[in-house]
């Protein structure tokens, strides 16, 4: 996932570098560029900026979707997802350009496919087109943080439904951790804590043991009987 994020911001640095406008020139520090090459925020926006190189400042606008991040340093690109530069505060962003797939240009929303039983499903837009995907293994989309996470903390996501297995019930105050074995692959296993199923995977080399609840050497585990 994180891969995802870092190839479609090199993306929207190549493709769009947002609308931008001459605001002050000259070859020396001024009340706009107070260094050679910096950026600096606008105030009352979240997603405008000064650009400033050899002092020129240049009036910019990060893509639809994206917001500036005043802790980026030049030359890097300077807008990123909401999810990684929350506004906090800042002012106010461009209206949406919407189209019909995408409710901005750029970032990640859930699938039209997804459901509260299948919560997997996201799809990331670039310049107004979608590309639809799916989360790693047992982790589910996120709408509040754009973000892959554990179906238990997707409000949207059933998780029981949608990882197929319903963990004991149990008491509020008990903190036990209990694992269970994943019918048809031996690499995978359910844990339950506080009523609430992960499923996770051993490490290479080691397979899940029902007998002690465990991940061990997998040449001690029999998965033919998984």
């Amino acid at each position: 996932m994180a891969l995802l994020f870092v190839i479609a911001l090199a993306l929207v640095a190549t493709s769009h570098a947002g609308p931008e406008s001459i605001v002050a020139t000259g070859n020396s520090p001024s009340y706009v560029c107070k260094s050679k090459n910096s950026y600096y925020n606008v105030e009352g926006s979240c997603d405008s900026y000064i650009r400033c190189s050899d002092y020129v400042a240049v009036y910019q606008l990060c893509p639809d979707g994206l917001h500036f991040n005043p802790d980026v340093r030049y030359p890097n690109y300077p807008c990123g997802y909401p999810a990684d530069v929350p506004c906090l505060r800042r002012g106010a962003v461009q209206p949406a350009q919407p189209t019909e797939e995408c409710p901005h240009q750029y970032g990640y929303f859930p699938s039209p496919s997804a459901t509260p039983d299948n919560c997997g499903h996201f799809r990331i837009c670039i310049e107004g087109r979608a590309v639809d995907l799916d989360c790693p293994t047992g982790l589910a989309f996120n709408p509040d943080t754009s973000r892959c996470d554990w179906p238990s903390l997707v409000p949207s996501c059933k998780a029981s439904a949608y990882l197929g297995f319903s963990c004991p019930a149990v008491d509020d105050n008990d903190d036990r951790v209990e694992n269970f074995k994943y019918p048809g692959n031996c690499f995978y296993f359910f844990s339950c804590q506080h009523g609430n199923v992960r499923l996770l995977s051993c490490d290479d080399g080691a397979a899940f043991d029902s007998a002690s609840g465990r991940c061990v050497d997998e040449e001690l585990v029999n998965c033919t009987q998984y």
